[in-house]
């Protein structure tokens, strides 16, 4: 991992660690991030440090954006029960966004709605999301307060977790008192997703618990069907533990006969077909996934995220880069930087920026309401798979 930003976020988990390793605990903790499996596994953790057990009296849990926040100064100023410690956990309070964010959370919220209902609720709104300020303010005012025989855990979620996977919307803002307050009396750790070198560490660290070793093209195919969500990659790793036994060697065809893919991993393979100009097969594969359910909205915007990149690569390719500076510079593991320059050979550096273009127009018709979704990614695929092969 590379970048000041990621080495400093790197420092909140390893003194966390520490302070879990040495039993030396700070009066408040923030533990949040886009990883929610680390923020979870952390936040256990620490409890289990502190106190124990999670099933005693010297523990008090609030998982609400709607706090009585007197009866958790209450229990904040309570000395533990024979114990050295009590912990009070804050769960998704909602207290660490922008009043900016959280209005443009409500306003995405209130689109579905009348415009005379919204105007309604206008005045309603406004008056949360200030009472949600005030009492941002209050809690920043009391962390210096907290004594040292409470320790203050706040969890908070990505918002696009708690809104059922829509993105853009910030869960802390760093700028705000309470983030500052909470850095300056105690810790905030923050969980980034991991990449894929990282995750192939940990998955094979798993495997060779249980004696079990894994060949590179199999990693390599069971990270690119599972994507970077640890919780998912676990279930998965877990099934690969069962099926290949104490001693056992996975192959890719283990992997692939009982590893559930998710979208992103499908959706890689139909551009393998398209970048290959095999555009029925990609139909096909379409096809089968809006059988399966699977959001146009979502596989479009996985093709864009893909033909971005493609562009990014292809630039690096024709100043003479190669592998090594794909991985650099988009951030990706060699597996993933190789597999995305072949792609990237099907195509002229013009031809897969006016491709990159008509994705955007496509994606303007249908914001616009002039295309359906579906019908936009079907001529994607068309488009982006006809041509001459470039080599």
């Amino acid at each position: 991992m590379a970048g000041t930003k990621r080495t400093s976020e790197n420092q909140g988990m390893i003194l966390l660690r520490k302070d879990i390793a040495d039993q030396t605990f700070r009066r408040v903790y923030l533990l949040f991030g886009d990883e929610d499996y680390l923020v979870r596994q952390y936040k256990h953790e620490l409890i289990r440090a502190v106190i124990g057990s999670e099933d005693s009296m010297n523990l008090n849990i609030h998982r609400s954006e709607s706090l009585d926040w007197g009866v958790i100064q209450d229990e904040i100023m309570s000395m533990p029960f024979f114990a050295d410690h009590r912990m009070v956990v804050l769960e998704d309070t909602g207290l660490f966004m922008s009043r900016k964010s959280s209005k443009a959370a409500q306003n995405d919220a209130d689109e579905v709605q009348e415009d005379e209902a919204e105007e309604t609720s206008s005045g309603e709104e406004d008056a949360s999301l200030a009472a949600a300020a005030d009492l941002s303010a209050q809690v920043a005012a009391f962390i210096p307060k907290i004594p040292e025989s409470t320790v203050v855990l706040f969890t908070e979620r990505p918002d696009e977790i708690k809104a059922g996977g829509r993105k853009g919307r910030v869960s802390v803002d760093k700028r705000g008192k309470l983030y500052k307050a909470v850095s300056k009396a105690g810790l905030a750790a923050e969980f980034e997703a991991q990449n894929a070198q990282s995750l192939s560490r940990w998955v094979a660290g798993k495997l060779a618990g249980e004696k079990i070793r894994i060949t590179s093209g199999a990693m390599e195919r069971f990270l690119q069907m599972t994507g970077n969500d640890m919780s998912h990659i676990n279930t998965e790793t877990q099934k690969l533990i069962s099926y290949a036994g104490p001693g056992g060697v996975i192959h890719v065809a283990d992997v692939e006969a009982i590893t559930s893919e998710i979208l992103e991993g499908k959706v890689f393979r139909m551009i393998d077909l398209i970048t290959r100009h095999e555009c029925a097969a990609a139909l096909n594969l379409y096809y089968d996934l809006l059988q399966l359910r699977e959001s146009p909205s979502m596989i479009f915007a996985l093709i864009m995220k893909q033909y971005d990149r493609m562009m990014l690569a292809k630039d690096i390719m024709v100043r003479g880069g190669g592998i090594p500076q794909i991985m650099s510079g988009l951030k990706l593991a060699d597996w993933q930087a190789r597999q995305l320059m072949n792609q990237a050979r099907y195509y002229t550096m013009q031809q897969v920026r006016d491709l990159t273009e008509e994705c955007v127009r496509m994606r303007q018709l249908v914001q616009s309401g002039r295309m359906g979704e579906q019908l936009a990614v079907e001529l994607i695929i068309v488009k982006c798979s006809s041509g001459e092969q470039a080599g």
